[in-house]
């Protein structure tokens, strides 16, 4: 069972990591083309290697993104559910009210 402040430091850590404009505009990427090597992400954005695992392994590490290693290339996908569920949860936790 999570913690109001729990629930409250994910929420946080949620909105930054969506808040920023690459990162949104990789899961709209993702979504449409199912999957990507990290590669063509990078390509795609034209950004330096290190800022793009950056990006893709906070999407990673807040459950919206996927990866799977092929050989010698990681490859990314968002888990749409997941994506749906933890933004369904966003609405009964504001109606709960901030934790004092």
């Amino acid at each position: 069972m999570t913690t109001p402040q729990s629930e409250l430091s994910f929420f946080m850590h949620l909105f930054r990591a969506l808040g920023n404009e690459e990162r949104l505009r990789m899961i709209v990427l993702l979504i449409q083309e199912k999957e990507l090597c990290a590669q063509d992400v990078e390509k795609h954005f034209f950004l330096e290697q290190s800022t793009t695992s950056h990006h893709l392994n906070i999407l990673k590490k807040m459950g919206i993104a996927t990866s799977r290693k092929a050989g010698r290339h990681i490859y990314y996908s968002i888990d749409q559910d997941a994506l749906h569920q933890i933004l369904s949860r966003f609405p009964a936790f504001i109606q709960k009210g901030l934790p004092s």
